[in-house]
């Protein structure tokens, strides 16, 4: 087996090229800031190579998060699970969203109610003044 072989290429894409844009996405970040914060008086050819060391392992530490057979299997797993996944219409999400609203406005409130009465007993038996 070589090391560049894609473990079950065909399976998981999705997952996997989110994957490997988020770990692209955090090597960005740490050029950036490499660039910004560590290094920002170097020469310009220092902070190239610091750069281009940066995105190369970057490029590896992606391959090996996509490729390496645990994790992929992970990831194949988890796009098969998301396509099973039954998205609501955005009118069931409007629904929803208001019942909560509302559920948790009647929920402050009996909770208001509840401490103001204890509020009222307490201050009626001398505890509170």
């Amino acid at each position: 087996m070589s090391f560049f072989k894609i473990y079950k290429k065909e399976q998981g894409r999705a997952v996997r090229i989110g994957t490997a844009v988020g770990v692209a996405i955090m090597t960005l970040l740490a050029i950036h800031w490499t660039l910004h914060r560590i290094i920002p008086t170097q020469p310009k050819y220092i902070q190239a190579v610091v750069s281009i060391v940066i995105a190369g392992f970057g490029v590896f530490l992606a391959f090996l998060v996509v490729n390496r057979p645990k994790n992929a299997d992970f990831m194949i797993l988890t796009e098969s699970e998301m396509r099973k996944v039954v998205w609501p219409t955005p009118a069931g999400v409007v629904r929803s969203t208001r019942l909560v609203i509302l559920m948790t406005l009647g929920l402050a409130a009996m909770l208001w109610l509840v401490d103001g009465g204890f509020v009222w007993l307490f201050q009626k038996i001398h505890i509170l003044r």
